[in-house]
C-alpha cells in the first residue's frame, strides 16, 4: 500500500511539472511590456489658468487696494508678493481658494510703480493615459499591455502679475500776496474751498498750503488730481475773486500769487504788523467799506493820547497797540481841525504821524515830533482838509485868557441890555446926585415994545415962584 501511494505521489508530481513548463513557456512567449510609469506625459502640459486684478490702476498712499485672484482649478493655494520701487519684496498674503477670491490690501508709503506677483499651486483633473493587462482566447492566455484614457488628479502650478502707481497722499501750494504798490501784505489769511484750511501770509507776503488729498480725486495725465479755489482776505484790502488751481498728488505747486487793491497805509507802522489779529474785536475791520474813509494816528514812545475834539466836540476814537505803537483810527472822519491831547512822562520826546483814507483816496501822511512840557502835556492840531492831512504843533488854551472872555461878555450883555431898554433916563433918576433936581419953566412972551421993563418983570416971577418952592 506504501508503494502504491508512493507511486501516486510522483504521477502528481511529473503532472503539476508539465502544467508549470506549459505556463512559463507561454508567458515568455508574450511581447516584453515596460513597466507603467507613475505619470505618463500629456499631450499638452497643463497649469492653473490664473489671473490677478485691481480695482483701479492708480493709488494714493494708505488707500484701499481690492485685489481679486481668480483660477480653474480648486484647493488653489496663492502666495502674492509686492516687488517696491526700490527693488525689494514685501509679503502681502497667502491663502487656499477654490476658482475666485477678493481682498483688501492698503497701498504703502512708499511711491512709484508697484509689481503685483501671484504664484500659485493647485489640484486638477487631467485625462492621462493608464497602461493595463489585458489577456484575450478562450482560456485568456493571450495577454497585453495596452494604454487607455482616464482620469488622474495632478498638481499644477502657474504665476501671474500686475502692476499699479501708488502717488504719495500730500501736495503743498504756495505763493506770495502784494498790493498794487509791490508792497507785501502779511496776515492775509487764505482759504482753500473745498475744505476751509486756512493759512496767512508771512511778514514778506509768502504763504504755502500743506494739503493732504483725499480719496476722491480724478487723473490728470495719469497723475491723482484736485481742482479747487484758494480766495485771500487782509486788511484795507479789496476783496478778489478766488484762483482757480489744480492740485496734484505729491507735487508741490507754485507761484499761486495775489495782487491785492489796498486803500489805506497807516502812518509811521510796519505793515507787517497791520493785520486782523492786530484789531481783535474790531469786526468792521474785515468791511472793505472802513478803510475807504477812515484816519488813523500814531504815536511812538511812552506818550499817550488823552482827548480829542473837532469843533470843540469831544471824538472818541478806537485805539490799538500795534508793533509797540498806540494806533488810532477815526471813522468816517469829517474834515476841520481836531485838537489833540497828549500826556506822558515829563520832557519826554515823541512822534505823532497821521494819515487817512477820505472817499476812498489816500492822503499823504503827515508826521511830527517833539517833547512833552514838564508837567508832561502836549498839544497838536490834526487838520484834516479836502485831499490833504497835516500836524501842527498848538497849545493849551489858558484859563485867565478864558476868564476874561468870560467876563468880557457878561459886561458886553449888560452893556446891551442898557442900551436897549433906555437905561440913560431910568438909571438916571434912580441915582441923582446933587440936590433935587430942577424945574425948567419954559414961556412963550412976545417981547413988548418996552423990551427992558418985560424982561424984568419976567426975573421977578422966576425968583418969587424959587422962594415959593
Amino acid at each position: 500500500m506504501r508503494v502504491g501511494l508512493s507511486i501516486l505521489i510522483s504521477v502528481l508530481i511529473f503532472s503539476l511539472s508539465l502544467a508549470g513548463l506549459a505556463t512559463t513557456s507561454t508567458v515568455s512567449a508574450l511581447p516584453s511590456v515596460p513597466p507603467e510609469p507613475a505619470s505618463m506625459p500629456y499631450p499638452n502640459q497643463p497649469y492653473v489658468s490664473l489671473t490677478l486684478t485691481t480695482d483701479k490702476a492708480v493709488y494714493l498712499a494708505g488707500e484701499t487696494v481690492n485685489i481679486t485672484v481668480t483660477t480653474d482649478v480648486i484647493n488653489t493655494h496663492v502666495r502674492i508678493t509686492a516687488q517696491l520701487p526700490d527693488g525689494t519684496q514685501s509679503q502681502i498674503t497667502s491663502y487656499t481658494f477654490n476658482y475666485s477670491h477678493t481682498f483688501a490690501w492698503t497701498a504703502p508709503a512708499t511711491t512709484g510703480q508697484i509689481r503685483l506677483n501671484c504664484e500659485a499651486e493647485g489640484l486638477m483633473e487631467v485625462v492621462d493615459y493608464c497602461s493595463r493587462l489585458v489577456c484575450i482566447g478562450p482560456d485568456h492566455t493571450d495577454c497585453h499591455l495596452e494604454n487607455r484614457p482616464c482620469f488622474r488628479t495632478i498638481t499644477v502650478v502657474g504665476s501671474t502679475y500686475n502692476s499699479i502707481n501708488v502717488f504719495s497722499r500730500t501736495a503743498s501750494v504756495s505763493g506770495r500776496v502784494t498790493d498794487t504798490k509791490q508792497n507785501p501784505v502779511p496776515g492775509a489769511t487764505l482759504t482753500i474751498a473745498s475744505s476751509g484750511q486756512t493759512t496767512t501770509s508771512g511778514s514778506d507776503g509768502s504763504y504755502q498750503f500743506n494739503i493732504e488729498l483725499g480719496n476722491t480725486y480724478g487723473l490728470n495725465n495719469g497723475i491723482p488730481t484736485v481742482a479747487d479755489i484758494i480766495t485771500v482776505d487782509a486788511v484795507a484790502c479789496e476783496l478778489q475773486p478766488g484762483k482757480n488751481i489744480q492740485i496734484q498728488a505729491g507735487q508741490n505747486t507754485s507761484g499761486v500769487n495775489f495782487t491785492l487793491d489796498r486803500v489805506f497805509y497807516p502812518a509811521d507802522l510796519d505793515l507787517s504788523y497791520f493785520t486782523y489779529a492786530s484789531l481783535p474785536g474790531w469786526t468792521a475791520a474785515k468791511d472793505f467799506t472802513t478803510w475807504q474813509n477812515i484816519a488813523a494816528i500814531t504815536v511812538d514812545g511812552p506818550v499817550q493820547l488823552t482827548g480829542m475834539r473837532l469843533e470843540n466836540q469831544p471824538v472818541t476814537p478806537m485805539s490799538f497797540n500795534v508793533s509797540g505803537k498806540s494806533l488810532y483810527f477815526i471813522t468816517s472822519p469829517q474834515p476841520g481841525s481836531y485838537a489833540l491831547d497828549i500826556q506822558g512822562a515829563a520832557d519826554t520826546p515823541y512822534t505823532v504821524s497821521a494819515a487817512a483814507t477820505v472817499n476812498g483816496v489816500y492822503l499823504q501822511p503827515a508826521s511830527l515830533a517833539g517833547t512833552l512840557s514838564s508837567n508832561g502835556s502836549g498839544h497838536l492840531r490834526l487838520l484834516l482838509e479836502q485831499g490833504q492831512i497835516g500836524l501842527q504843533a498848538g497849545s493849551a488854551f489858558p484859563v485867565a485868557l478864558i476868564i476874561v472872555i468870560t467876563v468880557l461878555v457878561v459886561l458886553g450883555g449888560l452893556a446891551a441890555a442898557f442900551f436897549l431898554t433906555g437905561g440913560i433916563k431910568r438909571w438916571g433918576s434912580a441915582f441923582a446926585f446933587g440936590g433935587p433936581a430942577k424945574t425948567k419953566i419954559e414961556t412963550n412972551i412976545s417981547k413988548p415994545a418996552n423990551g427992558k421993563a418985560a424982561n424984568k418983570s419976567t426975573v421977578r416971577q422966576v425968583r418969587n415962584s424959587n422962594k415959593t418952592k
